[in-house]
């Protein structure tokens, strides 16, 4: 069947609570919105979701998405976000071959301290694939990051690590940096 339908980004915020996943999917595919991506956490005891969706039903429009899912959740705390996604994927350079890191912070919280990592990380050109902040730990004055990166292998390995532990060590952090293969393994339960 020819679809011409182009596929949508929809965000949902809101007082998280049992059953918000279910009942958005459920709207979705009473739409005939099939759902191709999905990633969704918990900020504060907030939901945050995205999905995305490819229509399969020529009539269904971003504003009739949009009202059916605020119609759904009318009278709850619920916004929800619908874009249109370009049908042709953006001309990108080609990729640089990366290894994949993950990267742990444990130290105070403190300002500043996701933009002094990152500004390392940017200085590299590694991009961060995944970010958790605020993980929980048996000591509550210390505020845990995890950032799952990929380094561009033509990345000076040496120097790349003596900027992030001195960046860490400026911003009183304990910092590890291990392959991903490596943290998957010793994490493993």
């Amino acid at each position: 069947m020819p679809n011409h339908t182009k596929k949508m980004m929809i965000a949902v915020f809101g007082q998280d609570r049992p059953g918000i996943v279910a009942r958005v999917s459920g709207l979705l595919a009473e739409m005939g919105c099939n759902i191709e991506d999905a990633t969704q956490t918990i900020l504060h005891g907030r939901f945050a979701g995205m999905f995305v969706v490819q229509p399969v039903q020529e009539s269904q429009g971003r504003e009739q998405v949009l009202r059916a899912l605020e119609d759904g959740f009318q009278g709850e705390e619920l916004t929800f976000w619908v874009s249109l996604m370009e049908e042709a994927t953006p001309t990108k350079p080609a990729q640089e071959a990366t290894d994949p890191f993950v990267l742990t912070t444990i130290g105070p919280d403190q300002l500043g301290l996701v933009a002094g990592v990152t500004g390392v990380l940017s200085l590299f050109g590694v991009n961060i694939t995944a970010l958790r902040a605020n993980v929980k730990t048996e000591d509550v004055s210390q505020w845990v990051m995890i950032y799952e990166v990929d380094v561009p292998k033509s990345v000076d390995r040496q120097k790349f690590r003596e900027a992030l532990y001195g960046k860490a060590q400026e911003l009183d952090q304990r910092l590890s940096l291990q392959h991903r293969d490596i943290f998957e393994t010793v994490h493993r339960v």
